[in-house]
């Protein structure tokens, strides 16, 4: 056995086997940067935050808008006030001044 050294297993060729790390490395940069990645799924998130908080606006708004329907529909003085402040009415037999500044 002394002419016979000691033999490590090496790769062929005397390099290393890299398709395990780029299998590897392939794999993080789906998991990152893909259609479904980690990147992809945070912007996602911040765009239905974004989403929801606008719903939400548009449905306070949809709530006022409902009051205000029924309002017109059911509330004369409601009415009376609308056509007096934004369609500047009075009543027949109201006297209106006007003064010059």
């Amino acid at each position: 056995m002394a002419g016979n050294p000691v033999q490590t297993s090496s790769p062929v060729g005397g390099r290393l086997n890299l398709w395990p790390l780029a299998l590897v490395v392939l794999m993080l940069g789906f998991a990152l940067f893909g259609e479904r990645g980690m990147l992809h799924m945070l912007n996602l998130s911040g765009h239905k935050a974004t989403l929801e908080q606008e719903l939400t606006e548009i449905e306070t708004q949809n709530k006022k808008l409902r009051v205000e329907i029924a309002a017109l529909k059911s509330d004369h003085r409601y009415i009376e006030r609308i056509a007096r402040t934004e369609l500047g009415m009075v009543r027949d037999d109201e006297l209106v001044f006007q003064f010059a500044d």
